[in-house]
């Protein structure tokens, strides 16, 4: 059986909290998984998100959370969950990746983890801004949904 053309991204890379996984984890998670072969998915150790200014769920339940959304979404996808405690995770030293996946509030970022991986004799990696989703103008994120939460 013939399968069908090659993905673009032998090996994407994403990042994040994903902490209360909402529809725009899901918009940048989906548009990584239609682009890339494996998924390499580094989600924020609990050390590194206690710096957020509310609540997020341990580690293991943030990493079931997107990993059970990424093999609905493509069961063929190959998926690797990391955990990170900078805001650079594998990407920086991933031999194997050829793309980053980020928001397109994050565009430094990228071009940082691309500076570092050059300093290593690493190939930069293709980046892919995502845009970001919003709800009656407000940026869709965790931090609203975690005030939202606490307003009730």
């Amino acid at each position: 059986m013939e399968k069908g053309p090659r993905k673009p991204c032998r090996r994407g890379v994403v990042g994040g909290t994903f902490s209360l996984l909402h529809e725009g984890h899901k918009h940048l998670l989906s548009s990584a998984a239609r682009l890339s072969e494996t998924l390499l998915v580094g989600i924020t150790s609990d050390k590194f998100a206690s710096r957020k200014r509310h609540p997020v769920e341990p580690f293991t339940e943030r990493a079931s959370a997107v990993l059970n959304y990424l093999t609905k979404y493509d069961p063929e996808l190959k998926v690797e969950i990391v955990e990170i405690g900078d805001v650079y995770g594998s990407a920086v030293d991933d031999a194997l990746a050829d793309c980053i996946f980020i928001s397109e509030e994050t565009v430094y970022g990228a071009f940082l983890i691309n500076t570092l991986r050059r300093i290593k004799g690493l190939p930069p990696l293709r980046v892919y801004a995502v845009e970001i989703l919003t709800v009656d103008g407000v940026k869709l994120s965790s931090t609203i949904l975690w005030q939202r939460r606490a307003q009730k």
